[in-house]
């Protein structure tokens, strides 16, 4: 005799139990639309509207709908309101006068040596020519990885 435990566990883990479940479902959703349209076969539009409005699916419609929407509206509405705020630039330092001539106290420190550009290596601010009448995006046949060898 199983436990109770070893039915939960089985029934979590049976993929023919679950799609015995969506045929079943999915069954039930399509004798509720045959019924609907049933109901709506030979009657006016008058009476339509009537049938259209008590109908559950209408209503289910509806609700979704509406659900759909809100949703977007809300996950849309958070990261724009709870987005990232511009950092404020922290205001620029008013360059205090300096003596031109230092207290005899104060030691002088040596300038900072500037500090050379990393990009400048990588050559990304270079501009190289090219001869205007050939075309560089043409292929010429040549094997771009014969340095490789």
């Amino acid at each position: 005799m199983k436990s109770k435990s070893d039915e939960t566990r089985t029934a979590m883990a049976s993929t023919k139990a679950d799609l015995r479940e969506l045929r079943q479902n999915s069954h039930a959703t399509v004798q509720e639309i045959q019924s609907f349209l049933r109901e709506l076969k030979g009657k006016g539009p008058q009476e339509m509207l009537g049938v259209v409005a008590a109908s559950n699916l209408f209503r289910s419609l509806v609700i979704s709908t509406a659900i759909v929407v809100g949703g977007i509206l809300l996950f849309t509405a958070i990261p724009y309101f709870a987005g990232d705020d511009e950092k404020k630039a922290p205001a620029p330092i008013a360059e205090s006068k300096i003596p031109e001539k230092a207290p005899e106290s104060v030691p002088e420190k040596p300038a900072a040596e500037p500090v050379p550009d990393p990009l400048s290596k990588l050559g990304v601010g270079e501009e190289l020519s090219a001869p205007p009448n050939t075309n560089p995006l043409e292929n010429k046949g040549e094997d771009f990885l014969k340095d490789l060898e």
